[in-house]
């Protein structure tokens, strides 16, 4: 999956340092830990972390981005990138791997799933919900392995019951679901898949639905299925997995699957 990065020029370098320094120094790190994340003297660290002088804000910006990835768990590396362009160069950017250069395929499965998303913000779903977080998956028409699928950075994002937003599309994100995606394509003609959480009586009868093992396989022989249905295991959640052509065609059947739900209260 693609590595972030953010840019800026080097006379600014030791401004973004010092403001990270402080920014990590208030959220109660330790300057000796500091000084090892920024690859910096001790001495410096704590110059940095008694130092008076307020960073610009675009700096101050990126610092508390940084600042926050570095609390949860991410170590950050300092690189130097030299370039020639009459521009300048800054700014967030993704450093793609190979798979993850856009092909015209890739790209109109970034639109796809941007589109299905656009259908599905402000929508309640309330209900479908599930304990872990919701995404959708879309892959290849011949995809290798999971880095062919592509799927939501850290799922939808759900506030009051809504889907209000997300984090980016990547490939190579979401292993369990574009496993599961990837398993299921052996045997379905499907492109695309997203988890809800489970459903004990599919309302809407024109759903084609079956079940999946505990081991994700299809209990029977069914050419097409828009629903499945897993009832969990040890340490595992119910899930009901929706299937589609593509994922525009997956939130499309979420939205009958809603409206279906809705009607029956």
């Amino acid at each position: 999956m693609a590595d972030e990065a953010v840019i800026i020029g080097g006379d600014k370098t030791i401004l973004l340092k010092k403001a990270i320094a402080r920014i990590l120094y208030d959220k109660g790190i330790d300057q000796l830990e500091i000084s090892k994340i920024l690859n910096l003297s001790q001495p410096r660290v704590s110059n940095y972390c008694n130092s008076k002088n307020k960073p610009p804000k675009d700096i101050l910006d990126i610092a508390e981005k940084i600042s926050e990835k570095i609390k949860n768990g991410n170590n950050p590396n300092f690189n130097t990138c030299i370039t020639f362009s009459e521009k300048e160069f800054k700014g967030a950017f993704y450093i793609a791997y190979k798979n993850e250069i856009i092909s015209d395929e890739n790209n109109k499965i970034v639109d796809n799933l941007t589109e299905a998303f656009i259908l599905l913000k402000g929508v309640n779903i309330g209900r479908l919900i599930p304990e872990v977080k919701i995404n959708v998956a879309m892959s290849k028409e011949n995809p290798k392995n999971t880095d062919d699928v592509a799927a939501f950075v850290n799922g939808l994002i759900v506030v009051d019951e809504k889907i209000t937003g997300f984090n980016g599309i990547r490939f190579g994100r979401s292993k369990h679901l574009s496993s599961v995606l990837l398993r299921l394509k052996k045997d379905l003609d499907i492109n695309a898949i997203m988890n809800i959480a489970y459903i004990r009586n599919v309302v809407n009868k024109n759903f084609n639905v079956s079940y999946l093992t505990r081991e994700y396989k299809l209990i029977d022989d069914k050419d097409q299925v828009d629903i499945l249905l897993h009832k969990g295991d040890f340490g595992i959640e119910p899930c009901t997995y929706v299937l589609g052509k593509d994922a525009v065609d997956v939130s499309k059947k979420v939205l009958r699957l809603i409206e279906g739900l809705n009607n029956e209260k």
